[in-house]
């Protein structure tokens, strides 16, 4: 195995611990910046790059679902209605 081989596996290794959609979504995308901003020859993440991507992982792991929209249109229903105020 060459060296941009063995990389790019502890690269993906790495983005495994990401929630399966933000991978479907993002993994290309971040494994070709990580590749692309790697050394000639490098076999190993740098540990900037390690922390920083167990790092992410973990705040979008411990981010807040996103707040469904209130009401079945998504407009903020307001405490009184056209028929209360008659």
């Amino acid at each position: 195995m060459n060296a941009a081989t063995v990389l790019e596996g502890r690269y993906r290794r790495l983005l495994a611990m990401y929630p399966a959609e933000h991978r479907r979504k993002h993994q290309d995308e971040m494994l070709g910046v990580l590749m692309t901003g790697a050394r000639a020859g490098q076999h190993r993440p740098g540990l900037a790059d390690t922390a920083d991507l167990i790092w992410g992982a973990l705040l979008i792991r411990l981010r807040p679902p996103a707040r469904a929209p209130r009401g079945r249109s998504g407009v903020t229903r307001w405490p009184w209605s056209a028929s209360s105020c008659l």
